[in-house]
């Protein structure tokens, strides 16, 4: 039994990080010959809340490296912070022989990378190098970590998602069309009410709705946006949503909006996809390997309104909904089933803890 010790946002966190951390301690790992522990080490708050959470959790971790020593740390790790807290990690991995896998989500990793001091290039380049595995969520993000570092041991997994019993169905009556996820500059939600106010003034929004489902550092700003474009009876905010009420309002929905700047490879995409939704969104991160122009949906570049406004109206035609909502459902059991997202993970388990 390999014995793995997982660290990342606690659950009371929102995003798709935590989404795929329950995910990860939801299955049974037993099966597959693996003891899966794990100890949260990042809690929203004020900068003195999330130091001393951390130190808290970093003495546990320690604990636990010191007396049942576990064959591989599993870090969820983006930037900035998250990357100092994942280097004090690494450095117990190095004192005490664990071997450390660093699961990459930060969307904006690269951004990030590029403005650092020479100094701190040469830090995050030796923890990358000096790391177990590093997992990334597809294929373009591969490239940006090789690239990084030469030498480090990349391996992509990307995330994966149930498939549900049902899928979405057309609706004669309105098109509606949803967003998921929180709300921050880096989201382009701001250019979503510009392309809708678009369709609005060129006579064209007809019977379409548009339902915001999310929280964040702009949902005042943006709700107040709504008002001052005249939007407030197409555009609707449904808050955060999880569990129950987010199955419920995918499945009312016909059409999934992701004008992001920056991904890896959202989870809201796949939850999509899943369920059948053809899907307008910016080319970014890894999501070309779900979205695939043309077939399942509408690719765009970030920042690009015209092209989310002609985006929204091609998906929302019925016999291009139909065409689109099967293929999406065949790329999300083809290609990002649950179960091959796990197989892959026990896969790389096994494979660093029995070197």
């Amino acid at each position: 039994m390999i014995q793995v010790l997982m660290c990342g946002n606690h659950p009371s966190n929102r995003g798709g990080m935590t989404s795929v951390i329950s995910q990860i301690r939801e299955h049974d790992w037993g099966k597959e010959g693996v003891n899966l522990r794990f100890i949260p080490t990042y809690l929203p708050g004020n900068p003195l809340t999330k130091t001393v959470y951390f130190i808290r959790a970093y003495n546990r971790v320690r604990q636990v490296m010191k007396n049942d020593k576990p064959a591989i740390l599993h870090v969820h790790m983006s930037y900035k912070g998250s990357f100092t807290r994942t280097s004090c990690l690494h450095g117990l991995c190095r004192k005490y022989g664990v071997k450390d896998i660093i699961h990459l989500h930060g969307s904006e990793f690269e951004k990030w990378y590029n403005s650092c001091s020479e100094r701190k290039k040469k830090k995050i380049r030796q923890l990358l190098s000096e790391a177990g595995a590093i997992i990334v969520l597809g294929d373009s993000w591969k490239t940006i970590v090789s690239t990084i570092e030469p030498s480090a041991n990349v391996t992509v997994i990307s995330n994966g998602v149930k498939i549900p019993k049902d899928r979405v169905q057309w609706n004669p009556d309105g098109c509606k069309m949803l967003y998921l996820g929180v709300l921050i500059p880096r989201k382009g939600i701001g250019n979503l009410l510009e392309a809708v106010h678009m369709l609005k003034e060129r006579g064209e929004l007809g019977n379409r709705t548009f339902v915001i489902a999310g929280s964040g550092e702009e949902e005042e700003k943006l709700k107040l946006r709504t008002k001052d474009l005249g939007l407030s009876e197409a555009v609707s905010f449904a808050g955060w949503v999880a569990g129950k009420e987010k199955e419920e309002l995918i499945k009312s929905s016909q059409v999934l909006l992701s004008p992001s700047y920056n991904e890896g490879l959202p989870v809201s995409i796949l939850e999509a996809a899943s369920y059948g939704m053809p899907i307008v969104s910016t080319n970014v991160g890894d999501i070309s390997s779900v979205v695939i122009d043309g077939e399942n949906g509408v690719l765009i570049k970030p920042g690009e309104v015209e092209g989310l406004a002609e985006g929204i109206l091609r998906v929302s035609q019925e016999e291009t909904f139909e065409k689109m909502s099967r293929r999406s459902r065949e790329i999300a059991e083809q290609k990002f089933s649950v179960d091959l997202f796990y197989e892959k993970l026990g896969s790389l388990y096994h494979r660093i803890g029995e070197q």
